[in-house]
């Protein structure tokens, strides 16, 4: 099969399996309902067999694995977690949905067979990876491989590799890199003085790159469509749907910004800047994207 998602505009996104490992654990409970709800479930029927295919897991493919069958999703994670280090985010968004799934079949009374043990197995198991992930992390130089992270990501924007989104499309990917690899890391786990001086350093090399792409100054200011319908080089209807998915946890409200860059096929939200400079839209997402969050262990992105 083609892996039009996998080989096109995930092919340089190294946060994709982690998400769409925690997707599967979550499926659809975090999600808003009506048309968001459906472009979603169809995006990730297609990504499941896009990774079945590449994972070389073809059994599952002719087997016909559906996305939406809890059980089924459970064992794909299993499975995919012995191939691959999701990375500690995901190892805690893991857990913490399999805690929600523990107590939601508990209150349902009646489950599948073995769906509770298997819930029970897994989550002891994920746990217990992302203790010692945590662990082995924060034993490093977590300052260090944030920077090296940062400069990775940075390089692979100024070389293109993101260039089949628009410009603030761009930003935002690569921020959400950051987010699920050792920059993010090292803003959860390290002290606020850290997290603080990582997040103004990322600020400034995303405005830039921002800034540079229009080739103006951090802070001139154009129509927020000026952004939003920037030429992409080389995007398809695969990059939109790509950026829809990475962020699917943007709410319009409480995100107006990252909704409005990811969420192309909805109006922009009501706290959308209608002039907005390169700085302004770097601040907004840093700040959207790198909120900190209450308990380390929560559902949701």
């Amino acid at each position: 099969m083609t892996n039009a998602l996998l080989e096109g505009p995930g092919r340089t996104l190294e946060c994709v399996y982690p998400k769409f490992m925690v997707d599967l654990v979550q499926g659809d409970e975090t999600k808003r309902s009506g048309g968001f709800l459906q472009q979603q479930q169809r995006l990730r029927a297609r990504l499941t067999q896009e990774v079945l295919s590449q994972t070389q897991l073809r059994a599952w493919v002719v087997a016909g694995v559906s996305s939406e069958h809890l059980v089924m999703r459970l064992k794909l994670v299993e499975k995919l977690a012995g191939m691959i280090d999701p990375g500690h985010l995901a190892l805690v968004r893991i857990a913490g949905g399999l805690r929600f799934l523990q107590q939601t079949e508990n209150l349902r009374g009646q489950s599948t067979p073995g769906v509770v043990q298997q819930i029970d197995s897994l989550s002891g198991w994920f746990t217990q990876r992302g203790a010692y992930k945590e662990k082995a992390l924060t034993q490093r130089g977590l300052t260090v491989q944030a920077g090296e992270h940062s400069e990775q990501i940075f390089t692979r924007w100024r070389a293109g590799a993101y260039d089949g989104w628009s410009l603030p499309g761009r930003c935002f990917v690569a921020l959400e890199e950051l987010r699920w690899g050792a920059f993010g890391d090292a803003c959860r786990l390290g002290n606020a003085d850290v997290a603080t001086m990582l997040k103004d350093n990322l600020r400034k090399m995303a405005t830039q790159a921002l800034a540079y792409s229009v080739n103006a100054a951090p802070t001139t200011r154009h129509y927020y469509h000026h952004w939003l319908n920037s030429p992409a080089v080389g995007g398809s209807g695969e990059h939109n749907d790509m950026l829809s998915w990475l962020g699917d946890w943007c709410d319009a409200q409480r995100h107006p910004v990252s909704w409005s860059v990811t969420q192309r096929w909805q109006n922009v939200a009501l706290g959308m800047p209608r002039l907005c400079s390169a700085k302004r839209l770097v601040d907004a997402m840093v700040e959207e994207i790198f909120a900190p969050s209450p308990r380390l262990g929560e559902r949701g992105r």
